[in-house]
């Protein structure tokens, strides 16, 4: 679904969070409410094709961060307990009914989220209609076993082994988890609830976990819903670039859904609805405003203000690294637009569309990343920016694909001054290849996927039909192949194709170079995508001496990703300066660049 036929959506701030609510007409609106953590960012881009699906049948739907994640004011480690989340889902369920025209909500929850729902349900049986449990944690000890689990398999993946910080319980994907709220999830027990919800429950359990299952059934049959199994939750949750929208289980929601409306047609989207304010969170060195922009306002966005601005600093656009909502891994790009407004600097950290909360283009590709287009949607965050008093010069800075954008964005916008391109993994797109299978295989090299062949665990992914052996060799065979056709391209004078693509990039630094566009080339020891320095620059890099306006900065015990909180502010400082570099060269006597 795109374009005209989406219902207009609406910024919100309450309980300390933000979320977007869709305006749909109807009586009966929805509250989703999302996961914990890793999570969360793994289905932040499912749940909102689920929330323009409910809406288009003529519900208003909000969905909203829950305290501690994405946007919302607090750091994770400072969530003590599951009283704020409780807190924000009341408020949740207050503003939609008091911005829209229901007079009943159905709450949506997904893992953790369907716990909370379940209780609120419980304790609200005035204006709960209905409620959807996808994958609740009957238990809340063995769910905390399981998060810890898949802990130390996300660091084994990424090189980044968990490592929780005083008071913290667990990290995962950098995301901490309080001691206290540990504490309190570990207590946590669905089958024995205090009382039973006094609406109907479509409760569905992941595969495979008996006493899920067990609670699922027993829901349904106490409120006479329906109980089954969510299909769809591993491939939701594989990571936030790879995550499947659950299209069964998805299909099945609506369904329920529908079942529950009035027959009457749905009121015209905003009959009735009360303005609410603008959405903003205030801390102690920012305000930030969540944005709606670009085309049919599709993309969304969070602009973050200094208390104290530094009138010579550039503000800084964030952009998106692979499927990873703009709240960034380990929240990286909140941490980091807050950190630079301690220093003065305005931010925009904005969704790409399909990506996240931004909603798809009409007419746009079924895999964003890489494509040509996406310039075009940087180019309208600079024009938010200008349009918030941030000025017309800009620093642009993303890790992987944002670091791709950001790099590229500056040859097509001149607004554009300087460039931190973090962990880059191609200068210029190779048309022969396949997008989503380069972001499938992209990361791993050929000695992994050796290692792999020999992993019980991984056959038996094979022989269930979850992994693709077929498309791993086929992409080794490629490799192959474009790593002699790379070795050549100097001297092939653009008789083959990677020979015309090197020469294009040499053309496009040469093009930015003479425009003054500074770039900071920001990589992980290690990472993968130091091999395109060897590729176009030579030997030691020698090649890069042509380019004085582009410079190489190490991050030590750093993964691709930059999990580790030292490697985080490794970036911050390069950011920083980046911000301030204009004012510095200004400072030494020298002119900013045109």
């Amino acid at each position: 679904m795109t374009g005209s036929a989406l219902a207009p959506r609406m910024p919100v701030a309450f309980a300390e969070t933000v979320g977007l609510l869709d305006l749909a007409g109807g009586d009966v609106g929805v509250v989703i409410c999302e996961p914990w953590g890793y999570e969360a960012q793994c289905a932040r881009r499912a749940l909102r094709v689920l929330s323009d699906r409910l809406s288009a049948l003529g519900c208003p739907v909000l969905r909203y961060d829950q305290p501690g994640s994405g946007d919302a004011l607090a750091a994770g480690a400072d969530i003590d307990g599951l009283a704020p989340f409780e807190v924000a889902l009341a408020a949740a369920c207050e503003t939609l009914l008091r911005g829209t025209r229901a007079t009943r909500v159905v709450l949506v929850g997904l893992g953790l989220g369907a716990a909370l729902c379940l209780r609120h349900a419980v304790s609200h049986p005035q204006t709960v209609s209905g409620l959807v449990l996808l994958a609740p944690p009957a238990k809340g000890r063995v769910w905390l076993r399981e998060l810890q689990a898949r802990a130390v398999m996300i660091g084994e993946v990424t090189g980044s082994a968990p490592a929780p910080g005083p008071g913290e319980a667990l990290r995962i994907a950098g995301l901490p988890m309080s001691k206290a709220l540990a504490d309190e999830l570990r207590a946590l027990d669905l089958t024995a609830p205090d009382g039973l919800p006094a609406c109907p429950v479509l409760a569905l359990a992941r595969e495979g976990r008996a006493a899920e299952g067990a609670l699922c059934e027993a829901l349904a049959a106490a409120t006479g819903g329906e109980a089954g199994i969510m299909s769809g939750y591993d491939e939701l949750m594989t990571d936030p670039t790879g995550s499947l929208v659950p299209e069964a289980d998805f299909a099945r929601v609506l369904s329920w859904v529908q079942r529950l409306l009035p027959r009457a047609d749905a009121a015209p989207a905003g009959d009735g609805a009360a303005t609410p304010p603008a959405a903003r969170l205030a801390g102690p060195s920012f305000t930030e405003t969540l944005c709606l922009f670009g085309p049919q306002e599709t993309l969304v966005g969070v602009w973050c203000a200094p208390s104290r601005p530094d009138p010579q600093a550039l503000p800084v656009i964030l952009l998106n690294a692979g499927g990873n909502p703009r709240a960034g891994w380990a929240r990286g790009g909140v941490e980091l637009a807050r950190s630079l407004a301690v220093s003065g600097v305005p931010s925009f950290r904005f969704d790409i569309a399909d990506i996240g909360d931004s909603r798809p283009l009409p007419g746009g590709p079924q895999v964003v990343h890489y494509h040509a287009g996406l310039p075009a949607q940087l180019s309208a965050a600079i024009d938010l920016c200008q349009a918030m008093g941030g000025g017309d010069r800009v620093v642009v800075t993303g890790n992987c694909g944002g670091a791709y954008l950001a790099l590229n964005g500056a040859l097509a916008d001149t607004r554009i001054a300087h460039v931190v391109a973090v962990n880059l993994q191609r200068f210029l797109w190779d048309p022969r290849d396949d997008v989503a299978e380069v972001l499938r295989f992209g990361h791993s090299s050929a000695s992994e996927y050796g290692r792999k062949l020999f992993d019980l665990g991984k056959w038996k992914r094979v022989l269930a039909g979850k992994s693709d052996p077929l498309g791993i060799l086929r992409s080794l065979a490629v490799r192959a192949w474009r790593q002699g056709e790379r070795r050549l391209a100097p001297w092939l004078f653009g008789l083959a194709p990677f020979s015309r693509l090197y020469h294009q990039v040499h053309a496009n630094l040469a093009a930015l170079a003479l425009r003054g566009v500074a770039i900071v080339l920001v990589f992980s020891e290690g990472d993968p995508g130091l091999a395109q320095l060897d590729t176009f620059f030579g030997d030691g890099w020698k090649r890069l001496a042509a380019y004085p306006n582009v410079e190489i900065a190490m991050i030590p015990d750093a993964d691709h990703n930059l999990t580790p909180d030292a490697a985080r502010l490794a970036l911050r400082e390069q950011v920083i300066g980046a911000a301030m570099a204009e004012a510095a060269r200004e400072a030494a006597g020298a002119q900013p660049a045109a």
